[in-house]
């Protein structure tokens, strides 16, 4: 299973993120809004996640999200937890929203054959 930790706004104390399930199959779907602290936020890498009696861990290490509610913590939890006891690997990746370009990233935006026009500019 593949999570994403999309950050969608910076702050100087830490970033409000979203956390998206990745599913090619079913479509992708918004799990929560967490905020996460810089001293908890990690590098923009993909890791591996594991989920414990006592949260959530990255690493082996308490993610420090804070969480809309109890409740969304809660089925979120719950639901990872499904997800780790059918033994599937749990993997998330840490990211910036893409930017909103028609056909990201598939187009590419400097092509090769784009004319290149030389002259005498005096």
């Amino acid at each position: 299973m593949l999570l994403k930790l999309i950050k969608t706004r910076q702050f100087i104390s830490g970033a409000h993120c979203e956390v998206w399930e990745m599913n090619h199959l079913t479509g992708n779907r918004l799990l929560a809004n967490v905020f996460v602290l810089n001293e908890h936020l990690p590098l923009e890498l993909i890791y591996r996640l594991t989920v414990h009696r006592t949260g959530i861990f990255i690493q082996d290490k308490q993610c420090g999200w804070q969480w809309d509610s109890q409740n969304v913590e809660t089925a979120v939890t719950e639901y990872l937890q499904s997800v780790q006891e059918i033994r599937e690997e749990i993997r998330i990746e840490v990211c910036v929203p893409e930017p909103f370009l028609p056909g990201y990233p598939h187009v590419d935006r400097n092509p090769d054959d784009y004319p290149i026009v030389l002259g005498d500019f005096d």
